[in-house]
């Protein structure tokens, strides 16, 4: 027997993405840093984020920010199966 899924709209999947990025952009202001929804692609699923500022206090590499953004999204938008910085 077969599952048949409704598809999601795209822009229902932006607009949770976009709640996803405000809900982060206070502690991301704190080291003076922003994300900004650049596009999400429905077929693939990657995520083009731009990532803006810097870290001058943290230790945290390019790679390990990126991949705790992109987790914390993929929990809460399951359509995500990859944050790109664009």
């Amino acid at each position: 027997m077969a599952i048949f899924r409704k598809k999601k709209d795209p822009a229902d999947v932006e607009r949770r993405i976009n709640d996803a990025l405000t809900g982060m952009r206070p502690l991301l202001h704190i080291e003076k840093m922003d994300l900004a929804l650049v596009s999400f692609d429905s077929a693939t699923g990657v995520t083009i984020l731009r990532i803006a500022g810097d870290c001058p206090d943290c230790d945290m590499t390019a790679t390990e920010l990126r991949a705790g953004i992109e987790a914390h999204l993929r929990l809460r938008v399951p359509e995500i199966t990859e944050v790109r910085n664009g």
